[in-house]
């Protein structure tokens, strides 16, 4: 269903995600957790598409598809977020 692989991440040239792996099959519920600072809303905002963040490597697959190149809006009728 949602695959991250590899996924880089920068704002402002400063590298906040390095390298993340995650994957969620269908009816899995999964829960990101961790210390102010560690990228939790980072990697929800690449991966909602927010535009201020520019994705310097890897993959997020939705359903097999990679998504990157999507805007926001074509991800949400997709049905991610």
């Amino acid at each position: 269903m949602l695959k991250i692989k590899n996924l880089h991440a920068a704002i402002e040239e400063r590298e906040i995600l390095k390298g993340v792996n995650l994957e969620i099959k269908p009816g899995e519920v999964h829960a990101i957790m961790g210390p102010n600072g560690a990228g939790k809303s980072t990697l929800s905002s690449v991966v909602a598409g927010k535009e201020e963040y520019e994705v310097t490597d890897g993959e997020i697959l939705f359903e097999g598809e990679n998504i990157i190149e999507d805007a926001p809006e074509e991800r949400a009728h997709k049905g991610i977020f």
